[in-house]
């Protein structure tokens, strides 16, 4: 299988980095768990939202809103999940 291409969108960018101020070893976790959707794109734990290409993804209380095509997976948004 081949490695699909990891596109950041700045909403990401900045969660990330807002995670990295909040806890590094969460936004560590979180870097590792983005990376590997380039390998696999729907790992355990993602939901596919309805008849779009569009999937959520929870790590702890941060979740991660992406869209997966052919060989692309656009990282969308990270933010904490209001509980």
């Amino acid at each position: 299988m081949t490695d699909r291409n990891l596109v950041f969108e700045q909403a990401y960018l900045a969660g990330i980095e807002d995670l990295i101020a909040i806890d590094r070893l969460t936004a560590r976790r979180m870097i590792a768990l983005v990376n590997s959707l380039a390998r696999n794109p729907e790992p355990e734990g993602s939901v596919h939202l309805g008849g779009s290409l569009v999937y959520r993804l929870h790590l702890g209380d941060y979740r991660v809103m992406y869209e997966v095509a052919e060989d692309t997976v656009r990282v969308w948004s990270l933010g904490k999940v209001p509980r």
